[in-house]
């Protein structure tokens, strides 16, 4: 069935319509812009055009402002929409490949949600910025110091 990715026009229903990438950033316009910039294309404005793919710069309306794991990027500021108007599944995994690659150039945590992250570069980025284990006991970072030194050390030591 991968002759079937290759061949078939995106339509309403394709998995491959639609993507959301998450940016670690406070400005859905600069990111527009540098990603402009970065890919060498013509305009200004909120939208861009990579291969198939409209991408529009948006503030996540998702965010809690709650304080979470810095690689939880549904509490990032900044999502990419992406839409495939046209093409075929191969040629809009490549441009939403370029645009990931060309955010991660630029400095920009940024990952990927659609139903083909297994297509892309890290899984969509997802295998760049690993959240922790859920079963792991979180450490206080108050604490982590006491490991470095052990308790017969410290007793013999003048302060």
């Amino acid at each position: 069935m991968a002759d079937d990715r290759q061949a078939s026009p995106i339509d309403s229903g394709s998995a491959y319509r639609d993507v959301s990438i998450y940016v670690d950033a406070v400005a859905p316009s600069q990111v527009v812009a540098r990603l402009r910039d970065a890919l060498g294309l013509q305009g200004n404005g909120p939208k861009l055009t990579v291969g198939p793919v409209r991408v529009a710069g948006e503030h996540n309306d998702y965010v809690t402002g709650r304080r979470a794991h810095p690689f939880d990027f549904l509490e990032w500021p900044t999502v990419l929409e992406c839409e495939a108007l046209a093409g075929t599944p191969a040629e809009v995994v490549q441009a939403v490949t370029v645009v990931l690659e060309a955010l991660w150039c630029g400095g920009f945590k940024a990952v990927a949600a659609c139903d083909f992250e297994a297509e892309l570069p890290a899984r969509g980025g997802a295998a760049r910025y690993p959240l922790p284990a859920p079963d792991r006991p979180a450490t206080s970072s108050g604490a982590w110091w006491k490991n470095l030194v052990s308790p017969g050390k410290r007793k013999d030591r003048n302060l």
